[in-house]
């Protein structure tokens, strides 16, 4: 159950997920409480062969929500209610109370609106009343043990993971994804693939990537994804970028042939953000490309400094500079990062170890 108004990393983390499971054995069904553009996660959900039922998630303070869950609950009869986010996890694990069925709640992220009331109220009675609380990182789990989400021996870490197959491509399919994105063969590509909004750092990698570019006449900066930043964002590489070098490409359905065209992937992350684990990240890894991150929250738990690419202290712009510089210029370096990202997603973030580790929390308390 989680309350949906795009498609982010919890929900692509539930794309990958829940199939699975299905896959694996469990009867599964998806409850969707819907705002803005939660139709296209529940097309997907439905294209992988998930049963999806939805609702209007309506406001953030929409108490009218219960009883439909109640009856959904009561409907499906599950063993486990699961909730992902803080609408469903204060509602649906209401609803999981009234029905007397267990609760468990996966934590995706350390947002600072847990730090104050009436949130961090909400947030630990959902931790008290969850038989297991699923921190998604290490960085994650202390959070949560910290600020009293959930009590220390109720937590559990399951690391996202996924099907790194599905982000490969061979020679011909790359150089097809870079015609068809524009893209000449000598260009460099940095891509980076997330919402436009505050805290994603988009600022820093674009002034990063502007006094890079300046020596490196070949670079290209290519953005993907939508938010409220994406006109202050394009003044600003206007200004600060030279011409051309950058280009906004709005939302992109194709994200691993995206990956593929580009020839490193940035994740500039800022602390203020909150970030619980960074799916897009480990997505560049996948894709074999070297990934340019912060040093912020779970970060230097995916991207091996030195190895799978290269971890810069937050809000550092020279330090993104040298890296994109250093990058650009040793193709041979980009491969040997490459390689190291690609082998570490598929071994050290399998989907079969996400499905694991989660099945064993459901046996834990079912």
């Amino acid at each position: 159950m989680q309350r949906v108004k795009g498609i982010g990393g919890s929900e692509r983390h539930l794309l990958f997920l829940l199939p699975a499971l299905a896959d694996a054995g469990l009867d599964v069904r998806m409850h969707v409480l819907v705002t803005h553009e939660g139709e296209r996660f529940v097309d997907e959900l439905r294209a992988a062969g998930v049963a999806v039922t939805t609702e209007p998630g309506g406001g953030d303070l929409n108490p009218s929500l219960l009883p439909g869950l109640v009856r959904e609950i009561k409907s499906f009869d599950p063993a486990i209610v699961h909730t992902h986010l803080v609408h469903a996890d204060v509602y649906g694990q209401l609803a999981a109370a009234v029905t007397r069925r267990t609760g468990i709640s996966s934590v995706h992220a350390t947002p600072d609106f847990y730090r104050r009331n009436p949130y961090r109220t909400a947030g630990r009675a959902v931790g008290r009343r969850c038989a297991r609380r699923i921190a998604i990182s290490e960085h994650v789990a202390r959070f949560v043990r910290d600020e009293g989400l959930a009590p220390a021996d109720r937590i559990r870490v399951v690391r996202y993971g996924m099907d790194a197959s599905g982000f490969a491509r061979t020679d011909d399919e790359r150089a097809n994804a870079r015609i068809g994105t524009g893209i000449a063969p000598a260009e460099v590509v940095i891509g980076v693939a997330s919402r436009l909004i505050p805290g994603k750092g988009h600022d820093v990698l674009i002034d990063a990537f502007g006094d890079a570019a300046r020596d490196h006449p070949d670079l290209r900066l290519l953005v993907a994804g939508v938010g409220e930043l994406r006109g202050d964002l394009e003044a600003r590489a206007a200004a600060r970028c030279p011409d051309g070098s950058v280009r906004f490409l709005g939302f992109v359905e194709h994200i691993a042939d995206f990956m593929a065209a580009c020839d490193v992937l940035a994740f500039p992350t800022q602390p203020e953000f909150g970030e619980g684990f960074g799916l897009a990240a480990l997505e560049g890894m996948a894709a074999g490309r070297p990934v340019l991150a912060t040093d912020v929250g779970p970060l230097p738990e995916i991207v091996v400094d030195g190895v799978t690419g290269y971890v810069v202290p937050a809000r550092a712009t020279a330090g993104f500079t040298r890296a994109i510089t250093g990058l650009a210029d040793d193709p041979g370096l980009r491969r040997r990062l490459g390689d190291a990202a690609g082998r570490r997603a598929r071994e050290d973030f399998s989907l079969e170890a996400m499905v694991r580790g989660t099945m064993g929390v459901y046996a834990e308390v079912a």
